[in-house]
């Protein structure tokens, strides 16, 4: 029965550690109602892409500056804003990390 325990601790743990990337924050939402991109140490530029949309461009910080290059931009969506995030994903965006409220995708420029 220990063995057991051990044995799904472990697993449970190794789960864990494999959903955080290198901003400490892992896919899954972290609340389920809107927050600002500040919130989550980030700097909106302008809604993406239409005016009306939830994702956002994202600006260069120390916490985003890894994730920029001339070939693509970076967005954030909501976490919990599956729906734009498979959108985003459709359209040949990639996610590139998660920011505690926000999954940050990059972007092919057209």
């Amino acid at each position: 029965m220990k063995f057991v325990f051990l044995a799904a601790f472990a697993a449970l743990l190794g789960i864990g550690c494999a959903s955080v990337d290198a901003l400490g924050f892992g896919p899954e939402p972290t609340r389920f109602t809107y927050s600002t991109p500040a919130e989550s140490g980030l700097f909106a530029v302008r809604p993406f892409p239409k005016s009306d949309d939830v994702c956002q461009v994202i600006g260069e910080n120390d916490l985003t500056s890894g994730f920029l290059d001339d070939a693509s931009i970076l967005i954030g969506c909501p976490k919990h804003e599956r729906g734009a995030i498979a959108e985003r994903l459709a359209e040949g965006g990639q996610v590139v990390g998660h920011a505690k409220h926000w999954t940050l995708l990059s972007m092919p420029q057209r």
